[in-house]
C-alpha cells in the first residue's frame, strides 16, 4: 500500500468515526432514555467496521469528465 494511499484511508476513517461519534453525542443528549442505548451501541459497533474510501476513478463526475 502506497502512502498516499494510506493517508486517504486514514482521513476517510478518521471523518467517518467522527461523524459516528458526533451522532452517538446527538442522540446521548437529547435524551435521558435507557431505550436510545440500543441504538448508541449498534452506531458504535458499525463505526468500528472498516470501510475503505470511494475510489475516484469509479465516480460518475471522472466517467463524465472522460467524456
Amino acid at each position: 500500500m502506497r502512502s498516499d494511499h494510506m493517508r486517504a484511508r486514514a482521513l476517510h476513517e478518521a471523518a467517518r468515526l467522527r461523524e459516528a461519534l458526533a451522532l452517538i453525542a446527538d442522540l446521548a443528549e437529547r435524551t435521558t432514555s435507557a431505550l436510545v442505548l440500543p441504538d448508541i451501541a449498534r452506531l458504535a459497533r458499525s463505526a468500528l467496521i472498516g470501510s475503505a474510501p470511494a475510489d475516484p476513478r469509479l465516480s460518475a463526475e471522472s466517467t463524465e469528465a472522460k467524456h
